[in-house]
């Protein structure tokens, strides 16, 4: 958390974004940045599109805006340990305060700044110079971001959709089909690489394969490209295992967050040879297609029959039908947006009827 604080102070300082499907190293990444001495970067927080939704045109704001926007922040999400209300140490009444001071002209960057500054890392922090932000749920609106936050800076992590099944199968993200989430791998791949195509000198792609190899080499690059010091101390985060142990239940923090509690290694690397059937392995080469080899790797299987992309077919078209229904949603009001994205719709529940007993295949 800043301490002084002041709102010109918290609006001048830039902002970066770890964009990258769940379960590609983006929580390791998180980590890093959040031990290091100049960082603020809160734990997953996925309101900002909703309340850019609701707030992104407001100009000037008011008391009463600033309150509707203060009520807004604890809307409840379908994760409880997505709350803002679960961020560690934080002083409810201080944010307010501080947010209540800044009536008059702002963006809607500088308010969420503002929000995010009153993050208690339990790492040791100085002057703060970077604020970060990582959240599978809106990476895949890299140009909304780029728009919203029009200085910030974008880490693309990328991890081999083999492996990224892999973790995503042990746990409870996402319905559990293998077409399905290699879509959804490539989905993300493509739209965000749009995005860096756009902005190159505002992305940086990096592989998790390669983070987990060469940790301190890499995360100097990262430093470098976000205009940060190194600090090699970061990579002792796993001591404190303690603090991290007080933000989750244990069950959640054995089932999503136990690599925490370990030393930066590359053991889950190329874990799919042993975790994945043959069969699981090819429907995945033939969904991630000729986007494999763009992200860096080599499919085991090139050629496929007409039955196989039958197969997949209707995986692949419910998947694209939620990016559609997804894009309508921000049509709707505030409230309706979150009720809807806290309640499995309709069609999923229709799906997953018929496709849970086949995540093996």
């Amino acid at each position: 958390m800043i301490h002084d604080f002041s709102i010109e102070k918290v609006k001048n300082i830039p902002m970066f974004f770890i964009l990258g499907r769940p379960r590609t190293g983006s929580t390791l990444l998180r980590t890093l940045f959040d031990a290091h001495p100049n960082v603020i970067i809160p734990q997953e927080w996925p309101m900002l599109l909703l309340l850019h939704f609701r707030f992104g045109r407001v100009k000037f704001w008011n008391e009463p805006e600033l309150d509707e926007f203060y009520r807004a922040l604890f809307q409840p999400l379908r994760i409880p340990f997505w709350s803002i209300r679960n961020w560690p140490g934080i002083d409810l009444e201080l944010l307010r305060q501080n947010l209540l001071k800044c009536k008059g002209e702002h963006t809607l960057e500088t308010l969420l700044k503002v929000v995010y500054c009153h993050y208690n890392s339990f790492f040791e922090k100085k002057e703060i110079v970077l604020i970060g932000d990582k959240n599978p749920a809106i990476a895949n609106h890299p140009e909304l971001l780029a728009k919203l936050f029009p200085t910030a800076k974008f880490i693309h992590l990328v991890r081999d959709y083999r492996d990224n099944l892999v973790s995503l199968l042990e746990v409870d993200f996402e319905m559990p089909n293998v077409a399905l989430l290699t879509y959804r791998w490539k989905y993300s791949f493509r739209v965000i690489e749009k995005a860096a195509a756009r902005h190159p000198e505002r992305f940086y792609k990096l592989k998790y394969e390669d983070l987990v190899s060469q940790p301190e080499t890499r995360f100097g690059q990262l430093c470098s490209f976000v205009g940060i010091p190194d600090d090699a101390s970061i990579f002792s985060f796993h001591t404190r295992k303690h603090e991290l142990e007080q933000l989750f239940p244990p069950e959640i923090l054995q089932r999503y967050f136990a690599s925490l509690m370990q030393p930066v290694d590359a053991r889950k690397v190329g874990v799919y040879k042993q975790k994945l059937t043959a069969k699981q392995i090819r429907i995945a080469d033939l969904v991630a297609g000729h986007i494999a080899g763009k992200a860096g790797y080599q499919r085991v299987s090139t050629k496929f029959t007409p039955l196989e992309y039958l197969w997949v077919a209707p995986a692949i078209l419910y998947t694209k039908g939620l990016y559609v229904i997804g894009k309508m949603v921000r049509l709707l009001p505030f409230s309706w947006m979150l009720w809807l994205i806290n309640k499995p719709s309709f069609i999923v529940g229709i799906y997953t009827r018929f496709f849970r007993a086949k995540t093996r295949n």
